[in-house]
């Protein structure tokens, strides 16, 4: 005796999962293609380069998913002067890497909004937030595709065994007349 069972989630449940994936995917797509914009518009309006000196470290205030145990992600908070007046600012961009790469007490070049002097961007902290995006933006393209192949896959499935069945009841009901 042959046993068979069937997904109770029924043809459109086949279709739900490649579909989320394919939303997913677009959506990480459209965040990445957001932070990437926002950090050009940041690299354009920073026009002035300074020499900015790292005075310390600001944590992150997202604990992450142990509420206990503070965050490592860190931005360095850099000290510089411009037009006679000093000046202390973070990029915003916070990193558990950054502090292999941020020394405190060194100096590094940063680029200052001539119209916002509190607004900075570093080229070494666009650098890494840039392959950030690109993994986020590749990842979202790998996703959608995958939705959309197993979307096709669950129709081409559908079909097949539709057309099976089909032609198995149109088969039976001809041979009864």
């Amino acid at each position: 005796m042959r046993v068979t069972t069937r997904s109770s989630s029924g043809p459109i449940g086949r279709f739900f999962a490649p579909i989320i994936f394919s939303f997913v995917g677009i959506a990480m797509v459209f965040i990445s293609s957001f932070m990437t914009k926002q950090d050009a518009n940041a690299r354009a309006r920073c026009t002035e380069a300074v020499q900015a000196e790292v005075v310390s470290f600001e944590r992150s205030e997202n604990t992450g998913t142990d509420s206990n145990k503070p965050s490592n992600a860190v931005t360095p908070v850099f000290e510089y002067e411009y037009n006679g007046q000093t000046y202390q600012s973070i990029t915003g961009s916070y990193s558990s890497t950054y502090k292999d790469k941020f020394a405190v007490g060194q100096n590094y070049t940063v680029f200052v909004d001539p119209n916002d002097p509190q607004e900075i961007y570093s080229e070494d902290i666009g650098a890494s937030d840039a392959t950030v995006f690109k993994f986020l933006k590749w990842g979202g393209v790998v996703v959608a595709v995958l939705g959309v192949v197993l979307f096709v896959f669950s129709i081409v499935k559908l079909l097949v065994i539709g057309g099976a069945a089909g032609f198995a009841v149109s088969s039976y009901l001809s041979k009864k007349k």
